[in-house]
């Protein structure tokens, strides 16, 4: 199985958080949850995994090439195969969720059939019903829905999420997490923070922070 991620003696820092002398290796397919105590580091790491910031010292490698701060055409290929579910993730408040979910995909230039695969994702998630209302008229669960939705409408082959269960009822939490364990099991990365691996029936991988 080939390596997805290579972190080789990495730190990083932010202005809440700093990880330091971390060595991972992640590879195609793997589902990896991160624990920690809160200002732990986790949403820092994701941050490392989505490629919103990059190790000041190590060596951080994407599918075997080592990334750089001059990489910037490779990091922007690398993104445009993940799907991003992040807390207090941002929505266009007077567009529609259709046109939301969308706009993702006309960013990242997709060439996928995106009526179909909107129809799927809408029947998964619940969100048939509402994809003409705009965003600011929904509650939490709903918005948490959409982003979820946004995040995969282009068949990513990484998924970085921090606690995607957030504002999710117990029956949708359910249906979320089956739905993570099977696109594992087809060879979609999964990485995420989260509270409720009891949920995760899939083999995974824990990676506790201090």
């Amino acid at each position: 199985m080939d390596n997805i991620y290579f972190l080789n003696n990495i730190s990083i820092s932010s202005r809440n958080a700093q990880l330091q002398n971390i060595t991972l290796e992640i590879k195609v397919g793997d589902f990896l949850i991160i624990k920690g105590q809160n200002a732990s580091g986790k949403s820092l790491l994701l941050k490392l995994f989505y490629l919103k910031v990059l190790p000041f010292s190590g060596d951080l490698y994407l599918k075997g090439n080592k990334v750089s701060r001059y990489s910037k055409k490779q990091i922007i290929e690398f993104r445009k195969r993940m799907g991003v579910i992040l807390q207090n993730d941002y929505l266009i408040p007077f567009f529609s969720v259709y046109q939301n979910i969308q706009l993702a995909n006309q960013i990242q230039n997709s060439k996928n059939n995106f009526s179909k695969r909107m129809d799927e994702i809408s029947e998964w998630l619940e969100l048939e019903k509402i994809k003409n209302e705009k965003i600011i008229n929904l509650s939490n669960s709903q918005k948490q829905k959409v982003v979820i939705a946004r995040a995969l409408i282009n068949n990513p082959s990484v998924i970085v999420a921090d606690q995607p269960e957030t504002f999710l009822d117990e029956k949708s939490i359910k249906k979320f997490f089956f739905l993570l364990e099977s696109l594992s099991k087809i060879g979609v990365t999964i990485i995420l923070t989260s509270n409720n691996n009891k949920e995760i029936n899939v083999k995974h991988k824990m990676l506790e922070l201090g």
